[in-house]
């Protein structure tokens, strides 16, 4: 079982270019409910860190905070990075 308590620092993954989610809404993406993962806050240059609200489109290059399981922030690295691990 999953205990709630067991949710870590805060993961930072920069999102790569190639990304399939760039250009593409939290929203769009369903990370939590793909990968349990909840992106925390997303960093943007130039500006200050941004509260996600799943309705504003992802840019190259934007900092995401992480949170969740081990597995589930692998999931979402995976994921947005557009790497599959189940070839579909």
């Amino acid at each position: 079982g999953q205990v709630l308590g067991g949710l870590g620092e805060p993961e930072r993954f920069r999102l790569p270019a190639g990304s399939p989610a760039v250009g593409r809404t939290l929203a769009d993406i369903n990370l939590r409910g793909a990968t349990g993962a909840t992106v925390l806050a997303i960093a943007r240059a130039g500006q200050t860190v941004l509260v996600p609200t799943g309705h504003k489109a992802l840019q190259a290059d934007d900092v995401l905070a992480l949170a969740g399981t081990q597995e589930s922030i692998e999931a979402a690295r995976a994921l947005l990075s557009g790497e599959t691990k189940d070839g579909s």
